[in-house]
């Protein structure tokens, strides 16, 4: 069914031509945007939604068979996402390939998440583009209006929510709402220098005998007005506002300053730090992190970096060769939230692999589902296989960590064997029970 018009329907900039006019464009298509919020949305009642639809490979595109080729793909993209929404929703052209679809009358976030979920879909065929397929690469954030306050604030969560799905193997992801309020730059930057930033430490254990036998460290931002906002909304800020090195620093600073007596007064123990791939594949990162071990005289063997699965679908090559090196040195490499990310396991193969996180979603699904413990099973296997160790996440009662045991797990973590606590709390806790 086609869309609802609206005139003027434009890029914010020409697509091949003298962009004197962007500026205009720009402003005339953000207010035909804000039009169709105020006009079809119903803040007063919570009731609509708006999408933020985009695709990434045109350049690509471009590049293989012209740009008179590119511009026939957005068209039939556009076309497309034409087709599959509903005779009252509004699309609106915002990029070179971006489009922003506000969907009036949706009252339940379900709604808006199916919604999401039937565009991401639709584009999983390929189009045709001059009598050939093309196959897309298109990620789709959503956000209800009930979840902001402002049109404003509408479009720039729908736009994190976007980024979001790109991490995800479905493409498509629904903002958390006002409980992931966004923030300025500035507030966050002045989080990261001015001491706003806490870091928590959480236990991992042996599964066979119960030893302590490292931790993870944990960002947490106390905001003095939204109160604590979640690493999964403050790490994709930093990420994009270029503030994620200096988060990386100041996490690697701060946990090696906690943990580094402790270590030294029990060899063995190790602290695992999440690292953003963002500031591993940065020029620099190698020597940042030798820096840090002078600094802190902890070993490098003493430390392992942990980076989610999902952050092989790009600059693989960078990533393989940064985090080779640090393996070179001693550094352990863990492989987070294993099992939820990247489609391919050809990525293993290119570097030693000291860890494999079992993501919790695989973990809590073990007690009623018969094919989580076979695919627990495997990822233990094939760990193993590997010459690395096993890891569980989300370990939450006694029943699950000694069902894990039995299935060879090497080490678990979560609220069951220990919670995340402020660094002096955990390591004065564990110390007097040493």
């Amino acid at each position: 069914m086609p869309t609802g018009s609206i005139p003027g329907n434009c890029t914010f900039e020409p697509r091949h031509g003298a962009p004197a006019r962007a500026g205009e464009r720009r402003v005339l298509n953000r207010q035909l945007l804000f039009d169709a919020i105020e006009r079809l949305a119903s803040p007063a009642t919570g009731e609509g939604a708006l999408l933020i639809v985009r695709m990434r490979n045109l350049h690509d595109y471009e590049a293989m068979f012209g740009y008179e080729a590119g511009d026939a793909l957005v068209l039939a993209f556009e076309a497309r996402l034409r087709e599959c929404l509903r005779s009252v929703d509004v699309a609106v052209r915002i990029g070179e390939c971006d489009f922003a679809v506000v969907l009036p009358g949706l009252a339940d976030r379900n709604h808006v998440s199916l919604a999401a979920a039937k565009v991401s879909r639709t584009f999983q065929e390929p189009l045709q583009v001059r009598n050939r397929p093309a196959w897309t690469n298109v990620a789709v954030g959503a956000c209800a209006v009930a979840d902001a306050g402002t049109p404003t604030l509408l479009c720039r969560q729908a736009d994190v929510a976007c980024r979001r799905a790109w991490e995800l193997r479905e493409r498509h992801f629904l903002h958390a709402g006002l409980s992931s309020t966004l923030v300025g730059y500035e507030e966050l930057q002045a989080a990261i220098t001015g001491n706003q930033m806490q870091l928590f430490l959480q236990p991992v254990f042996s599964m066979q005998d119960g030893e302590l036998k490292s931790f993870e460290s944990l960002s947490r931002w106390v905001h003095p007005v939204h109160g604590q906002i979640r690493p999964a909304v403050f790490v994709p800020m930093a990420e994009q506002a270029g503030l994620i090195h200096e988060l990386t620093r100041w996490n690697l600073n701060a946990t090696f300053r906690h943990c580094s007596p402790f270590i030294e007064a029990h060899p063995g123990i190790k602290c695992a730090v999440n690292i953003s791939p963002v500031a591993l594949t940065a020029p620099g990162f190698v020597e940042q992190m030798a820096s840090a071990f002078r600094l802190w005289k902890i070993a490098p063997g003493s430390v392992v970096l942990e980076i989610t699965e999902t952050a092989f679908v790009d600059n693989q090559e960078q990533l393989v060769e940064a985090l080779s090196a640090l393996h070179a040195v001693g550094v352990g490499i863990s492989i987070d939230d294993f099992g939820t990310g990247y489609s391919s396991l050809s990525y293993i193969r290119r570097f030693a692999v000291d860890e494999l996180k079992i993501d919790m979603s695989f973990v809590h699904d073990l007690a009623g589902s018969a094919r989580a413990r076979r695919l627990v099973a495997w990822m233990i296997q094939m760990a193993h296989g590997m010459g690395a160790i096993a890891v569980a996440e989300g370990i939450e009662d006694a029943e699950t960590w000694a069902r894990l045991g039995e299935m060879g797990c090497d080490h678990g973590q979560g609220y069951y064997p220990g919670r995340p606590q402020p660094a002096e709390e955990a390591l004065a806790l564990l110390a007097s029970a040493s």
